[in-house]
């Protein structure tokens, strides 16, 4: 016999209800707080109801956003513990036709889910998992971030230096990013002149020297129109961006140090990396995301998961698909995405596929959708058979 114990999540004061296998609520709800002593009376209680029942506790926890870390950490070293997404408990609560919300009910509902035998048992106890999950999500933020400077850094040199782009097809090279730090401007270049142009990228790319590039970035300087308007506010904004992206670049490279560090400690058990054109930091992401292969019987799930299964419209006998619902782990669909982008040119298994899809007229966005989708396939079957990946023999001379 179980004695059914549901926490409601919040950031302070969290709600609890008992209930037992019958689906009799045990006393009144509890309110349960972040502190010691909140937490010994809890305890206190639970030992007694169940002694008194001859039950074995066991908890569902809501995971709303971060404020189940602390409390999890706390009771799991004493009890079984579910983690609920707030999804399921939604679910499940639909067949209330009340359609109340309030956070007590949410107590009861997830101690029922715990009865009913629908939370499932969680991974959440692999610290190595949730330490690189962390990482990675905020790896994404700063990458998300950095590309929006970026677009924002070109509209700007595009205001201050038309055509520079032109010259330095990466204006973001480590001798591009030297020369605009020192003379951004077409005045400054020709006033710098093209010895000490040369001598400046002679410097800042380790000693190559590149006349032909010197040279027209020079012709550039003295053809293009720069804007008048909005010129020093644009040059102004653009030499912080400058700075801004090379400190969050620094950072970057900190995370994915981390990142590699957790990955290097775990990836034997896993299959994810041996798949060509997966990177080693896709890879980490992709595994800290997705969790155990377990709790997935079959990929599409994992597809769901990621946000990446389409959107399906019915009225009457007229069924519209669309594009991908997005609701799921924008961590992992970004991820994925970026795997296929890096590995549809040098893994023939999706680089054929994504050329199927082109060929059959795909937009390049859904293609590479498509391809996100047999990405996911791939990693379900090497994870779920602890195999390593193998080109097909039709494929490896393509």
């Amino acid at each position: 016999m179980y004695l059914n114990i549901g926490i409601d999540v919040a950031k302070n004061i969290h709600e609890a209800c008992l209930v037992n296998d019958s689906g009799e609520q045990i006393g009144k709800f509890m309110k349960l707080r972040n502190s010691r002593k909140s937490m010994d009376k809890f305890r206190e209680h639970i030992k007694s109801v169940s002694e008194e029942l001859k039950a074995k506790p066991r908890i569902g926890l809501e995971a709303t956003g971060i404020y189940w870390y602390s409390l999890y950490s706390e009771i799991s070293r004493d009890y079984e513990v579910s983690i609920c997404n707030p999804a399921q408990i939604r679910g499940f609560a639909s067949v209330n036709i009340r359609g109340s919300k309030t956070d007590k009910i949410d107590a009861k509902t997830i101690a029922n889910m715990l009865r009913f035998g629908d939370a499932p048992k969680t991974d959440y106890q692999n610290r190595q998992r949730l330490e690189l999950r962390e990482y990675a999500r905020f790896y994404v933020k700063l990458s998300k971030k950095k590309a929006n400077l970026k677009k924002r850094f070109r509209r700007n040199l595009h205001l201050v230096f038309p055509g520079y782009d032109q010259v330095f097809k990466n204006v973001f090279t480590k001798t591009s990013k030297e020369i605009l730090a020192q003379s951004p401007t077409p005045d400054d270049i020709l006033e710098m002149g093209e010895a000490k142009l040369l001598e400046l990228m002679k410097k800042a790319s380790n000693n190559y020297i590149d006349h032909g590039k010197a040279r027209e970035l020079i012709e550039k300087a003295e053809d293009t129109i720069p804007s008048e308007i909005l010129k020093e506010s644009a040059l102004f904004e653009l030499q912080i961006l400058l700075d801004i992206i090379e400190n969050i670049e620094k950072h970057i490279l900190a995370l994915e140090s981390k990142m590699l560090a957790i990955w290097g400690e775990v990836k034997s058990n896993h299959y994810i990396q041996t798949i060509t054109g997966i990177s080693e930091i896709r890879a980490a992401i992709i595994w800290a995301e997705i969790g155990d292969i377990e709790n997935f019987k079959h990929p599409d799930q994992i597809v769901a998961f990621a946000g990446l299964d389409p959107k399906v419209k019915k009225s009457g006998n007229k069924e519209v698909i669309g594009g991908p619902t997005k609701r799921g782990s924008s961590t992992l669909r970004w991820a994925l995405g970026w795997a296929v982008q890096e590995s549809k040119n040098v893994n023939p298994v999706l680089a054929s596929y994504f050329k199927k899809k082109i060929t059959e007229g795909k937009h390049y966005n859904t293609a590479r959708c498509a391809a996100a989708k047999k990405l996911v396939r791939i990693i379900w079957s090497v994870e779920k058979n602890k195999k390593s990946f193998q080109i097909p023999g039709n494929l490896q001379s393509s």
